[in-house]
């Protein structure tokens, strides 16, 4: 088999997982080990000697991986751009001379990560002379990574009994700092748990806010969500209402609060900013069970009280009742 370095150009897509716990299948992924290990690492080695850059009739395999330094369990999207210089049709399927994508993904000293799922990335796609595709992919979905450290990921393509291999890109992940915690059940679910986390991780820009909600009680993480920035001059908030729903009130730029909230399956329900200047906005829990921000700006407030005002003309059959956003009508 002939080893070729495809020239760069892209690579995207989204999901989590953790360890042996994972957020749920977002994608399918395929994997040869001993093709990769008989291939790409006889390449890896002799690139050293020699590098073969694409050329007229090969096709083209680009990768990016966005972010390069990430959050452990943090989504990995990996952008792939793949160009068919071959003249005929590429078609990705289990016929006769069929192309078949990859990614080899290895940690410290050459140890391969294998992937969550053996089924293509790639398939039922035929790709036309000359044309090009891109592809995103959560890799952290994909491939079990759940520990810190340096990672490189190659995109791969094996064609007529030769493996286009993109350049490395290294993906390092990092353990945040732990700002918050909160365990909580799941109403409706007998002996469900919910671990609600608060952590930060310093970036060039500053330090990233971040939820990661997961199960105690098995492999699952339901969401690892980056909340945005924070300025940590007082100390985020969380509380979780009768429905089971976690509550987060944080400081981010320019004495900006946002307060957002998710289900416990990492659906996130809303977004909302407060310019509170005073700095007394806070989460407090109501009689019904229910969480809000109080006490709330001039501005909000006057807006809070007109809609209050429109909902007591309403009437009463279509007024819900409990939950973050009310029951149906009976």
């Amino acid at each position: 088999m002939k080893i070729y370095q495809a020239r760069v150009v892209n690579a995207v897509f989204y999901r989590l997982r953790r360890g042996p716990r994972r957020l749920r299948p977002a994608g399918k992924a395929f994997f040869n080990s001993a093709l990769i290990k008989k291939s790409v690492y006889a390449f890896v080695a002799a690139a050293a000697l020699f590098a073969v850059p694409s050329a007229p009739g090969q096709v083209e395999v680009g990768l990016t991986v966005e972010p390069v330094r990430v959050l452990l369990y943090e989504p990995v999207r990996a952008t792939v751009v793949i160009r068919n210089n071959t003249g005929g049709m590429l078609a990705f399927d289990a016929g006769q001379g069929a192309a078949r994508f990859f990614f080899d993904v290895e940690r410290d000293k050459n140890e391969t990560i294998a992937p969550i799922e053996r089924s293509p990335l790639l398939f039922g796609l035929k790709l036309v002379p000359a044309g090009s595709i891109t592809n995103v992919f959560n890799l952290t979905s994909l491939y079990a990574m759940p520990s810190r450290g340096i990672y490189k990921v190659r995109a791969c393509l094996e064609w007529n009994n030769i493996l286009l291999v993109s350049p490395a890109v290294e993906l390092e992940i990092l353990n945040g700092f732990e700002i918050a915690r909160v365990i909580a059940g799941v109403p409706g679910q007998e002996g469900a748990r919910r671990v609600y986390v608060l952590e930060y991780l310093t970036q060039k820009k500053g330090e990233q806010f971040y939820l990661r909600i997961e199960d105690p009680d098995s492999t699952t993480i339901y969401g690892m969500h980056r909340l945005g920035h924070i300025v940590r001059v007082r100390k985020p908030e969380m509380k979780v209402d009768e429905a089971g729903n976690v509550h987060v009130l944080f400081q981010t730029m320019s004495m900006i609060f946002i307060h957002t909230a998710f289900t416990p399956y990492g659906v996130q329900l809303f977004s909302r900013e407060y310019a509170d200047r005073s700095n007394k906005i806070s989460l407090n829990s109501l009689p019904s069970g229910q969480v809000s921000v109080s006490p709330l700006p001039p501005d909000e407030q006057k807006a809070a009280e007109n809609a209050s005002s429109s909902t007591q003309s309403m009437p009463k059959a279509r007024l819900g009742r409990g939950g973050l956003f009310g029951q149906k009508s009976e």
